[in-house]
């Protein structure tokens, strides 16, 4: 049904925010390949090892640092559907909606949900919830946890101008056009660093039509980067969005903490 398909084609949306957030300021080489060269003096070597670089946490680690239902304002309840079908939603959307071609040459690494000359390393472990207000309406809302080598993930939270020049732009998918809007998101700095993000999309005909919003949030703690995803047509609830992710910060330094602790870091 095109109902169905809309959800997913708004979680195919979901990777374009988070493509943005985490639009990463360098190749992915320069964590295996610093540049050679310059020598760091004995006092430089000393201060740089004064401070212990974080750990990537493990895959039970990133698990343990996933929010609950309980950390949410009332009215949020799990998805179930969003758990079950995860990663087959987004790849149901690759399937049945092509990317299309971005009226704006430039804002095609929005539109494919990847930043060309970013880094494409993969996580050392990643976890992912879901959550929802109404299965049938939204608004619906995904968090994840993401767990990197701490220089990669500064990487990734470098200031990027993968916007300039797309605040607005088009594209013709499945036949139909397709209108985008995309400006930086303003919240409260939480973690070590925190960006934010918004698209908007219209899409569809007289006979089927949606506009979606879309607000994702990024916030790094030490090596791991924390995301707060959430999609909705006119019902944003944005104190969940920042509850979620002072929670998600929260229990991400408390499990790194532990872990720590026991590794006698």
């Amino acid at each position: 049904m095109r109902t169905r398909n809309s959800r997913a084609f708004a979680a195919a949306l979901a990777s374009v925010s988070l493509a943005a957030v985490a639009a990463c300021g360098g190749s992915a080489d320069a964590e295996e390949n610093p540049k050679a060269g310059k020598s760091a003096s004995p006092s430089a070597s000393a201060s740089a090892t004064a401070k212990p670089v974080a750990k990537p946490l493990t895959q039970q680690q990133a698990e343990d640092a996933l929010i609950e239902v309980a950390d949410l304002p009332k009215g949020w309840k799990v998805d179930a559907s969003g758990s079950e079908e995860g990663d087959e939603s987004a790849d149901s959307a690759e399937e049945e909606f092509e990317a299309g071609k971005a009226d704006k040459p430039q804002c095609q690494p929005l539109l494919d949900g990847t930043m060309a000359g970013g880094a494409e390393a993969k996580p050392e472990a990643a976890a992912a919830a879901f959550f929802t207000k109404s299965a049938d309406v939204g608004p619906y809302m995904m968090v994840t946890v993401e767990a990197y080598t701490e220089k990669l993930a500064k990487e990734f939270m470098k200031p990027s101008d993968v916007l300039t020049g797309c605040e607005s732009f088009s594209a013709e998918m499945e036949g139909e056009r397709a209108d985008f809007t995309s400006s930086e998101l303003s919240v409260r700095q939480v973690g070590d660093e925190t960006v934010g993000y918004r698209s908007a999309t219209q899409f569809g005909d007289d006979e089927f039509y949606f506009a979606w919003q879309s607000d994702t949030v990024t916030a790094r703690v030490g090596s791991t980067l924390v995301t707060v995803s959430q999609m909705s047509m006119s019902n944003a609830d944005q104190n969940a969005l920042e509850q979620a992710l002072s929670r998600l910060v929260e229990k991400t330094r408390e499990v790194a903490a532990k872990g720590a602790e026991g590794t006698g870091v």
